[in-house]
């Protein structure tokens, strides 16, 4: 009897997390997009779009990774989180030819309906070797 008491509160206790875990609704904001051009050694464009509403490293992290890479433009993702910051940090190299920054912010913000992440801002820079010899 004491191993399905063990069982039923351990059972109890995960699906409390998992129905309380990391929901809650989140503010809607307007997404300010910044844009720069730098020299690089290659042409490419990254992305960093600051999210508020990451709670943990573990899950949060890696669903927002997930689903950013599974975009059909998108090449890599980072994404740097610090418990003790309202905003986190996602940064995405993509192709602005498939995909867009507004694009971007929406897969994140509409992972789990909306309820979980706000992306507040995005700066878009563009990458390219120099012109001038």
């Amino acid at each position: 009897m004491n191993k399905i008491s063990t069982l039923l509160a351990t059972a109890v206790v995960i699906a409390v997390f998992m129905l309380t875990g990391c929901e809650r609704n989140i503010e809607v904001y307007d997404l300010v997009v910044t844009e720069v051009n730098e020299v690089g050694e290659l042409n490419k464009t990254t992305a960093r779009l600051e999210i508020k509403g990451m709670m943990c490293e573990v899950g949060c992290v890696a669903k927002v990774k997930k689903e950013l890479l599974e975009q059909k433009g998108v090449s890599n993702v980072t994404v740097n989180f610090d418990i003790d910051r309202e905003i986190d940090f996602a940064t995405i190299e993509y192709d602005p030819k498939i995909e867009t920054v507004e694009s971007l912010a929406s897969v994140v913000t509409n992972i789990a309906d909306g309820k979980l992440y706000g992306v507040t801002s995005a700066l878009v820079t563009n990458y390219a070797p120099s012109t001038s010899n």
